[in-house]
């Protein structure tokens, strides 16, 4: 027992080390932040809802966000297809059923209640806010629960596994909000999730068991008329006019379904947090930029794996045959993978904007969000005011393009320690944002922080504009990419940048704001130098 524990337990911490360093540097900032205010007595409010909104609720969706998706092996197979997502790599290891389903989700509810447990310690006490003491990291845990006992069952129809934890993880959020309407203690919130994580173990352990067998229901004979029409009212075709379709429809095959099949699951469970939220407006807004910054935080694990040029290959980032040999450019390739990306992200993002609307309207915190919206609009004006919304939702959708896309220059390398040290990165721009969010504002630094802007980003913009050149000269004599290409490109780019620029100088025309404050946030804003070193790392992993 004891050898096959310490085999699952290399298995997450060599996979996901990156990622589990970036949350020991967010429990780390957590905890000075709590020596400063407990040692130096810097009046940080604790008890204020935004200090609560920004040091916890954000950071702690990040979190169990992250640890969801590595705890249930999320980020290693298809969301909707029928078989069981548990990796088979893990059936070959002498290990029984009950170990395979039982380590993965010891140390997953383990994670989920410890991170509660700092996370509460070190952000939220003392403070005057009642906070429950355990039942919240239970209920973390239970979800992970159910998350890996429904993904790793398998499914008689494609995309069933979906609806059923949706749908599943809704009801267990559900009845913890009905006992906390009805006034609901610790011992009683206990004592409805505590079952939850053996039941939970009960189904994981009979679908592992069913998995690794090879046993797959399949019900798609019984429903043969259903799937004649379906394929007719989908005008399936026998051939693509060109290789460049046909790879884009091979990488939307892969990898374009994942982004917006773990957003459909994480919604519900964002969501239906805005029904113990009550009138309370800096938890509903918390809230809603948690459920925003949903899509961009899972591109950056669909990112990965849109690198990979096939996940059973035995480099894990190489190219394979497959790829290498096929009759496209390294331009063709990449963008392929970039129509996929735009399709996932639109498909994403349409998700996100029909289900807030409609969990803001049941919840009954539809009336705090246009109250502040029709104050808003007093204030810029009806003009600049859906401007400036268009221009956020804009903002949100392009940063989760640019999530799935930009990283590409560094997945295509091939090189792994490259890949996953980018990721720890934007993990920990996720989980510290909060915290140092809060500490800056709190101890009166936000002036100062605001005055050394035009340096920063002036710095930022000479080194995107150096890298750009750069890569631009190397393009060039490479003949990865035509002179056309080229021109048209750096053309399109511009056009960009100035059609930002002059909606920010609209939007933001006062005297405090230089323009050319607002030039260097457009120019920054618009993708340039990592976009166009994708093709550049493409042909090095391609024919090394």
């Amino acid at each position: 027992m004891r050898s096959s524990a310490a085999a699952v337990a290399w298995e997450f911490r060599q996979r996901h080390r990156w990622g589990l360093i970036a949350l020991i540097g967010y429990v780390s900032v957590l905890a000075v932040i709590k020596a400063v205010v407990l040692v130096r007595g810097v009046p940080i409010h604790l008890d204020s809802p935004e200090t609560f909104a920004f040091a916890v609720v954000v950071p702690v969706t990040a979190t169990f966000t992250y640890l969801l998706a590595v705890f249930s092996f999320g980020l290693d197979g298809d969301l909707a297809a029928r078989q069981s997502m548990y990796p088979a790599r893990m059936f070959t290891r002498p290990m029984t059923a009950d170990a395979l389903a039982g380590l993965p989700m010891l140390y997953g509810t383990t994670a989920m209640i410890v991170l509660w447990l700092v996370t509460r310690l070190f952000a939220l006490w003392p403070t005057g806010i009642a906070v429950p003491s355990v039942w919240p990291g239970l209920l973390l845990a239970s979800l992970l629960a159910w998350t890996q006992a429904l993904t790793w069952m398998a499914y008689p129809l494609t995309g069933l596994r979906i609806i059923v934890t949706v749908v599943w993880l809704g009801t267990i959020d559900a009845l913890a909000l009905l006992a906390l309407h009805f006034g609901g203690r610790e011992p009683v919130m206990l004592a409805i999730l505590a079952p939850q994580i053996p039941l939970a173990y009960v189904v994981a352990r009979f679908g592992v068991a069913r998995a690794r067998r090879g046993d797959v229901p399949d019900w798609r004979g019984a429903l043969g008329r259903v799937k004649w029409v379906a394929d007719a009212l989908s005008h399936r075709r026998e051939h693509f006019a060109t290789p460049a379709r046909a790879q884009a429809w091979f990488e939307w095959r892969r990898h374009g379904r994942s982004l917006p099949t773990w957003v459909f699951i994480l919604l519900p469970c964002e969501l239906v947090l805005l029904w113990a939220a009550g009138d309370s407006t800096s938890l509903v807004a918390t809230i809603l930029l948690a459920v925003l910054l949903t899509p961009p935080f899972m591109a950056t694990f669909a990112a990965a794996a849109v690198s990979k040029s096939s996940p059973n290959a035995t480099d894990a980032y190489g190219v394979t045959p497959f790829i290498a040999t096929r009759p496209l450019t390294n331009a063709e390739l990449v963008a392929a993978k970039l129509k996929m990306a735009l399709i996932s992200t639109v498909a994403a993002w349409l998700l996100v904007l029909l289900a807030v609307p409609l969990a803001l309207k049941f919840s009954g915190t539809d009336a705090v969000v246009l109250q502040h919206w029709h104050r808003f609009r007093e204030i810029a004006g009806t003009p600049r005011a859906v401007a400036l919304l268009l221009l956020v939702l804009w903002g949100f959708i392009a940063f989760t393009w640019t999530q799935l896309v930009q990283s590409l220059y560094i997945g295509l390398t091939g090189r792994g320690a490259l890949i996953k040290g980018s990721v720890v990165l934007v993990l920990g721009f996720f989980f510290l944002f909060g915290p140092f969010s809060e500490w800056i504002i709190e101890t009166e630094r936000l002036g100062r922080v605001w005055s050394a802007l035009p340096l920063i980003f002036a710095i930022l913009v000479g080194l995107k504009m150096s890298a750009a050149i750069w890569i631009g000269v190397r393009l060039y004599d490479r003949r990865l990419l035509s002179d056309r290409a080229l021109v048209s490109g750096a053309a399109c780019w511009s056009f960009a940048v100035l059609a930002l620029y002059s909606v920010l100088v609209w939007l933001f025309d006062a005297p405090y704001i230089p323009h050319y404050l607002l030039m260097l946030v457009a120019i920054l804003g618009i993708p340039l130098a990592r976009l166009s070193a994708a093709p550049l790392a493409l042909a090095w992993n391609r024919h090394r």
